[in-house]
């Protein structure tokens, strides 16, 4: 109950879940494109992992991309009855309260006191690392696979679990855990390696378990493979080109100064240290370092004196965060991390340093519920839960966004077939990153295929074409007009569908190369000639 109210004024604060989109910009349409996209891959026999629907004419292989399947099926049954975003404002409203109540769980097995356990649910469930997230990026923030692994790992290691349990249970979190976000998914394997290898080198006694944990992952590994077959098959067999910037590692890393400076994420010091924080690297969704100094006093009393495994596995998870090269007060200063070994990795060269917070913040909600529940006396008591309750407030989260839905009576279902006709390729306007096309999109029932499309990051294909990434991001360019018109003309684009929000200029720029326009509903169409 109390992380439900907890995530109840952080994420909804007055708002409803069926009149707003409980997350802002671009990447919450996305994620209710997903939520969409699923159901109705399924009932129409289309292959899920793959779409045709945007970047026309080449699609989109959605193994990629952050298609969430997992919570989309689970999804499915309110996704069909009330529409994708009800779906999406009910995930984003359990996410941090399901992931707290997994720390909750695996904080209550190691310290043995409820209150404690409360204490370590929060940090890990309200912590930075799930709230900088929380409204934007749905994968990301859908934790809760991450202490149940660990709980799991830690019944085997006492021999409260067998073997059989043990490698079903691994398998069926893991594979959950892939169809929610790869990332997170290979980050946890290679921290779960880690942790393994500090655990043997540190802790000789726990060796023998730790040999059965190791057969364990090897019976385990084939069985993982099978269940992720078809989102394996689809990654490497069908066609994809996307591809990030390789510049990206490198600025999504957490500064040495967010450790103890709060962003705009956080309510408390938020905007007092902005003219700070700001120069921080990547954005706020990505600054999720932040520990306060009460939090940090407190795991310096907790793990000063001895837990020198838990010690040094906080330290690394940070450390690895930190990225390939030192970032300090928004200054990249070169000083090499370890990271840089990690980014040479096959698929990891992908992963975003920053993220490695989430192990942080597990391992620190851990350790602040032992420190907790070892406090004897009831005076030591009080001072201990009233120091974690000043690290607990310190971490509170301002209200995370939400944002209007964007309803277009144009693209209500079947009104697109009623004016274009069946499967016509459109260009929306606004286009790219700022554009709600996606939701229209889904709206719509998908009635319509995409010659662009916000779904992450744009493919490789047209990341060429300089003009129209300008466009992309909402950059002016001089050339844009004549630069969207030829992109219209080599994806054999139909109509331009400029939408509420569209920019007036782009409008009267495409009408002024003779383009024929008609206003229906509350958007213009602009019909493509032929290419000269």
């Amino acid at each position: 109950m109390v992380y439900a109210l907890c995530a109840w004024a952080v994420v909804v604060h007055g708002a409803t879940l069926h009149g707003l989109i409980l997350g802002g910009g671009s990447d919450a349409l996305a994620f209710v494109w997903f939520l969409g996209w699923w159901p109705y891959a399924l009932t129409h026999h289309l292959n899920p992992f793959f779409t045709h629907l945007v970047w026309q004419p080449q699609g989109l292989n959605l193994a990629w991309v952050t298609s969430v399947p997992a919570l989309a099926l689970l999804a499915l049954p309110v996704t069909q009855l009330f529409g994708p975003v009800l779906s999406f404002n009910l995930l984003t409203l359990a996410a941090p309260i399901v992931s707290a109540l997994a720390a909750y769980a695996l904080c209550l097995y190691v310290a043995r006191r409820p209150s404690a356990a409360l204490l370590g649910g929060f940090l890990f469930g309200f912590g930075s690392y799930a709230m900088a997230r929380q409204n934007e990026q749905l994968n990301l923030e859908t934790t809760c696979f991450v202490p149940c692994l660990v709980l799991l790992v830690l019944a085997r290691l006492d021999g409260r679990i067998g073997r059989f349990g043990t490698v079903a249970a691994g398998v069926a979190m893991l594979a959950a855990m892939a169809g929610v976000s790869l990332e997170m998914f290979a980050t946890t394997v290679l921290s779960g390696g880690f942790a393994w290898l500090l655990a043997w080198g540190m802790l000789p006694p726990r060796r023998v378990a730790l040999g059965s944990l190791f057969a364990d992952a090897l019976f385990a590994a084939p069985l993982l493979l099978l269940a992720l077959f078809p989102l394996l098959s689809a990654l490497f067999a069908l066609p994809h080109d996307v591809s990030l910037p390789s510049f990206w590692p490198r600025i999504y890393a957490t500064d040495l100064l967010n450790l103890i400076i709060p962003t705009g994420a956080d309510r408390i010091g938020g905007l007092f240290f902005a003219p700070v924080s700001q120069n921080f690297p990547g954005n706020v969704s990505e600054q999720s370092g932040y520990l306060g100094l009460p939090l940090i006093i407190l795991l310096w009393l907790a793990l000063r004196g001895g837990r020198a495994y838990l010690r040094w596995l906080l330290v690394a998870m940070v450390i690895a965060s930190l990225g390939p090269r030192l970032w300090l007060a928004g200054h990249n200063t070169g000083i090499p991390l370890p990271w840089a070994l990690i980014q040479a990795l096959p698929l990891m060269n992908k992963a975003l340093p920053a993220r490695m917070m989430l192990y942080a913040d597990l391992a620190a909600a851990i350790a602040a519920a032992l420190w907790l529940a070892e406090a004897i006396g009831w005076r030591e008591q009080l001072l201990r839960l009233g120091f974690g309750l000043l690290a607990a407030i310190m971490l509170w989260p301002a209200p995370r966004p939400v944002q209007k839905i964007p309803y277009s009576t144009f693209f209500q279902p079947g009104r697109v077939e009623q004016v274009l006709g069946q499967n016509p390729r459109i260009a929306v306007l606004p286009f790219g990153f700022y554009s709600p096309s996606m939701f229209w999109q889904a709206e719509s029932g998908f009635a319509f295929a995409q010659t662009g499309g916000y779904l992450g990051f744009p493919p490789a294909r047209v990341q060429d074409d300089g003009v129209l990434m300008r466009i992309f991001f909402g950059i002016d360019d001089p050339a844009k007009v004549q630069g969207f018109a030829a992109y219209c003309h080599r994806t054999a684009t139909n109509f331009v569908i400029a939408g509420p929000g569209a920019p007036a200029d782009m409008v009267s720029g495409l009408r002024a190369l003779g383009w024929p326009a008609r206003q229906v509903d509350d958007v213009t169409i602009l019909t493509v000639p032929a290419a000269p």
